[in-house]
């Protein structure tokens, strides 16, 4: 028999009632990764907006997963171009991070990166890239969970932007048994 033990439990009441700031804070607990996705707007464009929902799911084959808003702009595009980018943020670029937040029309103004092989912008100086294909896109809540198949990837050394807390931050050591 499994002993658990955890802190008290919030009871949370009817989704339109969710104690929503107490619950991001809640979650803001967990510190991720920051990356972002580009991709071909309609216009063959380049788009891109800033997540903090990346993951690994599988190694064969190889798949990635994050989340979108249902609806959004960045739900069309993805949709739409069925192929997207993911590029995990290094520590010195924060900026970055918040540019692809701002306004569509000014977030690749003055952004180095360059296509891929198969025309997707890649941004410059990222710690890792991961080029995929839409494999499937889920419903969960508000939010699609974008399932990809990794087509084509990069990597560098380099410390990680993160998001902690509601707010940007950095990873400052790394405990490792190697």
């Amino acid at each position: 028999m499994l002993n658990v033990q955890s802190a008290l439990p919030v009871n949370i009441p009817t989704p339109s009632a969710a104690p929503k700031p107490e619950l991001r804070r809640a979650f803001g607990r967990f510190a991720t990764g920051i990356a972002i996705i580009t991709t071909l707007d309609e216009q063959d464009r380049p788009y891109g907006l800033t997540i903090n929902s990346f993951v690994s799911v599988s190694m064969d084959p190889p798949m990635i997963s994050w989340n979108v808003i249902r609806g959004s702009t960045a739900h069309r595009t993805i949709c739409s171009t069925g192929r997207f980018v993911v590029n995990v943020l290094a520590k010195s670029q924060r900026d970055l991070a918040q540019k692809m937040t701002g306004p569509i029309e000014h977030r690749f103004v003055s952004v180095p990166y360059h296509s891929s092989s198969s025309g997707l912008p890649v941004l410059h100086d990222t710690l890792a890239t991961f080029e995929c294909d839409v494999h499937s896109m889920i419903a969960a809540g508000d939010h699609d969970i974008v399932l990809g198949t990794v087509q084509q990837f990069t990597h560098r050394d380099g410390r990680p932007l993160v998001y902690w807390q509601g707010a940007y931050a950095t990873a400052m050591t790394c405990d490792s048994d190697h």
